[in-house]
């Protein structure tokens, strides 16, 4: 599975025409993402209400709008599990596989000769700037509650954290549970 620092990359290398109509599919877990621009063309040009309705799916997407754990960047994103893929994605579209967990569909829209990708950036922000940022739930460690916006740990004070763990004095159990806090924490600063 790509990070997430790559995915959005990958998002932003829209500059030439050929690019605007191409949705980047990401496989995560058993669900499909997508992402930003992605997302954007999912929701608003390739699963609209017309295609709902052909479908018989009523319910539209759900868009999620988060915050980056390492800076104040958002992002948006819409997910659908893997074997309801036709449901989200029209007919008339080309395939082309790029990895094991990325598929890229070029999906049918007529741009206008006069269109820029600035007014289409223009129109996919103004989108972005609507979709409601969904802030992190508080999580439970061993020590005060944490949200994404929190400063993170530096490697620093958890190796100081480690050192100053009294592994012997423990169970395999409760060290067991601190390595697994630990995993997380370090994740987080990835």
């Amino acid at each position: 599975m790509a990070r997430i620092s790559e995915i959005l990359e990958i998002e932003k290398q829209r500059t030439e025409k050929e690019e605007w109509n191409v949705i980047h599919l990401f496989k995560e877990g058993g669900f499909y993402r997508a992402y930003e621009w992605s997302a954007w063309l999912i929701v608003t040009m390739a699963y609209n209400d017309k295609v709902r309705q052909q479908t018989g799916d009523r319910k539209p997407l759900n868009v999620t709008h988060k915050r980056s754990r390492n800076s104040d960047e958002t992002f948006v994103f819409v997910g659908f599990p893997l074997k309801s893929a036709e449901k989200f994605i029209p007919q008339r579209t080309s395939f082309e596989t790029i990895s094991d967990t990325q598929i890229d569909i070029t999906i049918e829209l007529t741009w206008d000769d006069d269109l820029s990708y600035d007014s289409l950036n223009e129109a996919f922000l103004k989108w972005k700037e609507e979709q409601p940022i969904q802030e992190p739930k508080q999580r439970r460690e061993d020590g005060p509650a944490t949200t994404g916006t929190a400063q993170h740990s530096t490697l620093t004070s958890i190796m100081s954290e480690i050192l100053a763990w009294p592994l012997e004095q423990k169970t395999l159990i409760e060290n067991t549970a601190y390595l697994s806090s630990l995993k997380q924490r370090l994740a987080a600063l990835i």
